[in-house]
């Protein structure tokens, strides 16, 4: 029994490390595309692309459903959830990798506090060290060497709190639908969200045949994110899996650095490191508690 369920914290492991491999090379392929195309723009890409590969996969494999049995909580979700991914692909464009991986990476703390505020989720020490080490760690990141906060981190910043509320609904999802139904409803709902936004900022663009396969590598790397995010946790507890999922710093800085001659600054690496101290020490203690 012992041996099974370290076999499935190591094979979940393994999906956490295809998660940041994908997350990573996702990211890089919207800052190159960013340079023609809106982050509305990429967003019609991959959705598009998206529906195409799911349907596909839902006519060639057998006992596959796209059927949805929470309609609301699916729109409700992909409201934040397109918020949020908006945010995010727009802070990829203009500001450092590495500062937009940490600005994320606030993320559980919001999680927290709308569990507190609205699923009147139960208040106790760990989280209450949590919560305070975490905000102080996302001040940090937000006041750089300036004494006020740049527009651009608050955009991020909305991402992650548009996350964490859209993260609250896909649990309640998960209950009864299929992570391929997930994926596909999220690009159905989102599609005329991002269109609109094109057509908002007067761009929409489909000459997309020269950049095409970088499209496409986006598109299966974001499907793939969310699929060994989703598996991971479907065989082990978020206490192993959230941990793990910092390795996503260091790991985007290196590739700034290297392909972008981004700098990692003494703000990021002190207020992530506060984040990071409090979800391992704090949160994964509450986890485990549960």
């Amino acid at each position: 029994m012992h041996s099974k369920k370290i076999n499935k914290n190591f094979i979940s492991i393994l999906w956490m490390f295809g998660f940041i491999l994908n997350i990573t090379i996702m990211a890089l392929c919207i800052r190159e595309l960013s340079h023609k195309y809106s982050s509305f723009e990429i967003q019609n890409f991959r959705n598009i692309f998206s529906i195409l590969i799911l349907v596909f996969i839902f006519l060639v494999k057998k006992n596959t459903k796209l059927k949805s049995y929470q309609l609301k909580n699916n729109f409700i979700r992909n409201i934040f959830h397109f918020i949020g991914q908006s945010c995010w692909t727009w802070g990829l464009t203009v500001l450092p990798l590495a500062l937009v991986f940490s600005l994320e990476f606030t993320m559980p703390i919001w999680a927290s506090i709308i569990a507190l505020l609205f699923l009147k989720e139960k208040i106790n020490l760990n989280k209450i060290l949590f919560l305070v080490l975490g905000l102080i760690g996302t001040f940090t990141i937000l006041l750089p060497d300036t004494n006020n906060i740049n527009f651009y981190n608050i955009i991020v910043l909305i991402s992650a709190i548009s996350y964490a509320f859209a993260h609250n609904f896909t649990k309640k999802l998960t209950e009864t639908d299929s992570i391929l139904s997930i994926l596909f409803f999220m690009s159905v709902i989102q599609l005329p969200l991002s269109f609109i936004g094109s057509l908002t900022i007067g761009k929409l663009n489909f000459l997309i045949l020269e950049d095409l396969p970088l499209i496409i590598v986006l598109t299966a790397t974001s499907l793939l994110a969310h699929l060994s995010l989703s598996s991971a946790l479907k065989k082990s507890d978020a206490s192993i899996i959230l941990p793990i999922d910092y390795i996503r710093l260091p790991l985007i800085a290196l590739v700034g650095w290297y392909y972008y001659d981004e700098v990692m600054t003494y703000n990021i690496i002190v207020g992530s490191s506060l984040i990071i101290i409090g979800t391992i020490f704090f949160l994964r203690k509450d986890f485990k508690e549960k």
